[in-house]
C-alpha cells in the first residue's frame, strides 16, 4: 500500500484528465449540455494542472534554466501601496450606493500587492507579522463592504432568524425558543446579545453580529497560518495558504454570514491547529475544548467534522505515516461529546438522522433537483465559479508536486538536481493531508455537490465549511512550488493568476450579489432601510394573511411575528388568488434587476400586472408596495 501512494503521481497526472473529459461527456451523452458546461470551471483544472507539473520535469526543465530569481523589495513599499489603495476603496464606498466594478479590480490590486509583499520581500524577524496583517485588513474590507455598507444583510435567509433570536435575548434578559431546532444552540446568540449590551443602543443586533463574525474570520487568518508552518516549516508556504484562505468565496461570505454554523467553522480551525502541533498534555486539553465547542455552538456541524476526521485517520492508517494527526484519542473524545450532547441538549439530531436513514434505505430520497441557473444560464454561473477553478488548479498543482517529490524519494535518487526533490521528514503531514484535500473536492466545491445533494437527500455541501482550511494549505504549497520553481515568466503569469483568482473571489455573484460581474437569476442577499421601514410600516397596519417573496417573510415572520407565506408560483394562473395582502419587493425587480423568490423565482416581467391592478395599491415606498 505504501508503494501504491508513492505511484500517486504517475497515475494521477494521467487519471485526471481522463475524469475531466469523462465528467463533461457523459452529461453531453446524456443530453444534459448545461450540465456540460458548468462542468467546465472542474475540467479545465483537471486538465491544465497536470501538464503544467510536467512542463517542470524532475530535472531541471526549460522553464527552469536560468538564473532568474525573484526580486527583493522593501516591503514598505508594497505596503505605502497597499495603504493607499485601501483609503481610496473605502472612499469609493463612501460616495457609491452600490459597489461599482471597480472597487472589485481595487481589491483584486490589493491582493496582488499582498502576494508581492509576501513573495519579495526578504526574509525578516517580523516578516510573517507584517504580511498576515495586510492579509487581514484586505479580507475585513471585504467582509465589511457587505456587511456594514448595506443595512441588513440576510445572506441564504436563515440569518434573520438567528437575528431575531439575539434581539429576544436582548429585549428579555433570557435565551427563548422562536424556533425549537435552534434550542440546542444558542450559546453564539447569548455571545452576541452580551456584545450588544456592551455596545450600547447605539449598535443595532445585527450590526454586531457581523463586526463579530468579520473580526472573528479575519483574526482565523493566523490560525490558518500556524497551521500551515507546523505542516510544511515554510514561511512563504505559511503566507500564501493564507492568501489562498481569504481568496476562497466560502470563507468570505461565511465571514458576511453571522450564524452558529459560521463559528464553527473557524473553531474547527482552531481545532486542526491543536492536531498538528505536538501532542502534549496542553494540546490535548485544548482538543476537548475545541471539540466542545463545536458542538455546543452548533451541534448539526459535528457529523460533517468528525467524517472528515474519520477519513483522515483511515488515510494515515493506510500510507503508514510516521505522523498521525487523528488517533484513537481524538476519535473517542469527539464521540463521546456528541453523544452526551445530542442525547441531553439535541434529541432533534438524532430524530433527523434516524429519519434521513429510513428514507435512504426504505424510501424514496427527496431531490433538491438541479437550481435554476444551471438550466436557465449555465455560462453565467461558470462565470461564477472562476474563484473555484483556480482554487482547484492550485490545489491540484500542489498534490501533484508533492506526490512526484514522494516517488523521487521512493527511488532514491541521488543526482543534485533531484536531491531538492525529497521530502524532509519533518514534513510527513503534507502527505496524508493532501491526499485527505483531494478525496474532499468533490464535496467542497459548489459544482459536484448539486448532484451529491439531489442523489442523497443531504446537505452534502457543508463538508465545504470545513474544508476551506486543507484547501488553502494545499494550494498555497502549489503556489510556492510553481514561484519557487519558475523564471520570470512564470512569475509573471502568477501575478495574472493571483489578480484573476482575486477578482473573481470577490466579485461573483455568492460574495457580491449587490453587484456581481456576472449575474445570476437569483435574489441580492441585503434589504435597503427603505424596505426594512417599509414592512415594519405594513406589519403595523395589516393584520391579514400576507403572500410574499421568501426573503421579505423570513424578514416579517422573524422580526415583526406578521402571518406572511411565500407565494406558489406554481401552474395556476391566479398567482395571488389565495392570499389577502400581497407585498411586492419593486426594487428587487426593477431597481436591482432580480427575480423575486416565490416558490419559484419570477422575473419581473412574469408578474401578473393585470391581477395586481384588481387590487387596491394601498402602500407604496419606491422599492416596496402592498396591495390589499
Amino acid at each position: 500500500m505504501r508503494r501504491i501512494t508513492h505511484e500517486l503521481y504517475g497515475i494521477s497526472s494521467i487519471a485526471l484528465p481522463v475524469l475531466a473529459v469523462i465528467g463533461i461527456s457523459i452529461p453531453l451523452l446524456l443530453g444534459s449540455g448545461n450540465l456540460a458546461i458548468l462542468g467546465l470551471y472542474f475540467a479545465v483544472p483537471m486538465v491544465a494542472a497536470p501538464i503544467v507539473v510536467r512542463a517542470f520535469g524532475s530535472d531541471r526543465s526549460v522553464l527552469e534554466r536560468n538564473d532568474w530569481r525573484v526580486p527583493r523589495v522593501d516591503w514598505r513599499v508594497w505596503s505605502i501601496a497597499f495603504h493607499l489603495l485601501l483609503s481610496g476603496l473605502i472612499a469609493l464606498l463612501v460616495i457609491t450606493n452600490v459597489r461599482p466594478l471597480a472597487f472589485y479590480a481595487g481589491v483584486a490590486l490589493a491582493y496582488v500587492l499582498c502576494f508581492l509583499l509576501i513573495t519579495t520581500t526578504p526574509s525578516t524577524r517580523g516578516r510573517h507579522v507584517i504580511a498576515l496583517y495586510h492579509l487581514m485588513a484586505i479580507a475585513t474590507l471585504v467582509i465589511y463592504s457587505v456587511t456594514l455598507n448595506y443595512e441588513f444583510f440576510v445572506g441564504h435567509g436563515d440569518l434573520t432568524t438567528h437575528v431575531a433570536l439575539v434581539s429576544a435575548i436582548v429585549e428579555t434578559g433570557r435565551t427563548v425558543s422562536l424556533v425549537p431546532e435552534y434550542e440546542a444552540f444558542q450559546l453564539w446568540h447569548v455571545y452576541a446579545a452580551v456584545s450588544t449590551q456592551l455596545f450600547g443602543d447605539w449598535v443595532a443586533h445585527h450590526t454586531t453580529m457581523y463586526v463579530l463574525s468579520g473580526g472573528v474570520f479575519a483574526a482565523a487568518i493566523g490560525l490558518m497560518y500556524g497551521i500551515a508552518r507546523r505542516v510544511y516549516p515554510n514561511e512563504t508556504v505559511g503566507l500564501l495558504s493564507c492568501l489562498v484562505l481569504i481568496a476562497f468565496p466560502l470563507y468570505l461570505f461565511y465571514g458576511m454570514y453571522s450564524i452558529p454554523r459560521s463559528v464553527t467553522s473557524i473553531l474547527f480551525l482552531a481545532l486542526v491547529l491543536t492536531l498538528v502541533d505536538r501532542p502534549t498534555t496542553g494540546m490535548r486539553a485544548l482538543t476537548v475544548v475545541f471539540v466542545g465547542a463545536i458542538v455546543v455552538y452548533h451541534p448539526v456541524s459535528i457529523p460533517f467534522v468528525f467524517a472528515i476526521l474519520v477519513v483522515l485517520s483511515l488515510i494515515e492508517r493506510t500510507i503508514e505515516t510516521p505522523v498521525r494527526i487523528v488517533d484513537n484519542y481524538v476519535l473517542s473524545v469527539t464521540a463521546l461529546i456528541t453523544a452526551v450532547y445530542w442525547l441531553y441538549e439535541a434529541e432533534f439530531i438524532v430524530d433527523r438522522i434516524v429519519d434521513t436513514i429510513s428514507v435512504s434505505f426504505f424510501g424514496s430520497t427527496p431531490s433538491s433537483g438541479t437550481p435554476q441557473g444551471v438550466l436557465s444560464s449555465p455560462w453565467a454561473e461558470v462565470a461564477n465559479y472562476a474563484a473555484y477553478a483556480f482554487a482547484l488548479f492550485f490545489v491540484l498543482v500542489g498534490f501533484l508536486f508533492w506526490q512526484r517529490r514522494m516517488a523521487a524519494s521512493d527511488a532514491d535518487q541521488t543526482a543534485e538536481s533531484d536531491r531538492r526533490l525529497r521530502p524532509s521528514r519533518t514534513v510527513p503531514l503534507v502527505t496524508s493531508l493532501g491526499i485527505l484535500t483531494v478525496a474532499l473536492v468533490p464535496l467542497a466545491f459548489p459544482g459536484p455537490t448539486l448532484l451529491l445533494d439531489a442523489l442523497a437527500g443531504v446537505n452534502i455541501s457543508r463538508f465545504g465549511h470545513y474544508s476551506f482550511m486543507f484547501i488553502a494549505l494545499i494550494a498555497g504549497y502549489g503556489l510556492y512550488e510553481l514561484l519557487d520553481r519558475g523564471g520570470m515568466t512564470v512569475f509573471l503569469a502568477l501575478l495574472v493568476l493571483t489578480s484573476g483568482f482575486a477578482v473573481t473571489a470577490v466579485s461573483n455573484d455568492f460574495t457580491a450579489s449587490d453587484n456581481p460581474v456576472v449575474e445570476r437569476p437569483f435574489y441580492t442577499f441585503y434589504l435597503t432601510e427603505n424596505e426594512q421601514a417599509s414592512f415594519e410600516t405594513i406589519d403595523a397596519g395589516y393584520e391579514g394573511e400576507i403572500g410574499s417573496d421568501r426573503t421579505s417573510c423570513r424578514y416579517m415572520g422573524a422580526l415583526h411575528s406578521s402571518s406572511c407565506s411565500v407565494v406558489d408560483a406554481g401552474e395556476d394562473e391566479a398567482l395571488f388568488a389565495d392570499y389577502d395582502g400581497v407585498l411586492i419587493r419593486e426594487g428587487e425587480l426593477e431597481d436591482r434587476g432580480r427575480p423575486l423568490q416565490f416558490s419559484e423565482y419570477v422575473e419581473a416581467e412574469s408578474i401578473p400586472e393585470d391581477e395586481l391592478a384588481t387590487r387596491d395599491r394601498v402602500y407604496d415606498s419606491d422599492e416596496v408596495a402592498f396591495y390589499g
